[in-house]
């Protein structure tokens, strides 16, 4: 990555375009989320979901949500446009949100991701994820997923190599 990349914090009242736009070129229509849910997504989740821009143009995104005191949900790690894959930016975008996350307590963060989806699980399992089960027909096509948990000190060493805020109690 260049001097021009920039992470930034998701406002749901003015990125739900940059997020739609961003979906639409990244996924197949079944694999894309409906704009409520977006919307709701964005409302609900925006402490801890981001948007990253190369040289001003929005490249990727992340959303997560905090359920319960203690549990961080990667919901959609919104993927990053072609052209700019294997640069460090999905990473860059997990390693913001979890510590963001971290900074209100999680002690253990999950995620879903096709089970066809080996990129998307080797960068998982770079940052400490560990396959965890699968969810039979998870997507609307019918694909399986993994669930996938990041913990104990797997999760630890993740916060120590990317967070400059120790994780502070619930």
């Amino acid at each position: 990555m260049n001097g021009g990349f920039e992470l930034r914090r998701c406002n749901p009242d003015s990125d739900m375009d940059i997020i739609v736009g961003l979906e639409r070129e990244i996924f197949r229509p079944s694999e894309q989320y409906t704009l409520g849910f977006i919307n709701w997504l964005c409302r609900n989740c925006t402490n801890y979901s981001y948007i990253a821009f190369m040289d001003g143009k929005p490249v990727g995104y992340i959303i997560s949500c905090i359920e319960g005191r203690s549990r961080g949900h990667v919901i959609s790690v919104g993927g990053v446009l072609r052209d700019y894959r294997r640069m460090g930016i999905g990473g860059a975008l997990m390693c913001r949100s979890i510590c963001s996350m971290a900074e209100r307590g999680i002690d253990h963060v999950i995620l879903e991701v096709r089970v066809s989806n080996t990129p998307a699980i080797t960068l998982y399992r770079k940052l400490g994820f560990d396959v965890n089960g699968v969810l039979r027909s998870y997507y609307n096509d019918g694909e399986d997923a993994y669930l996938m948990i990041l913990e104990d000190d797997k999760f630890e060493a993740l916060i120590r190599k990317c967070c400059s805020v120790a994780k502070q109690p619930p």
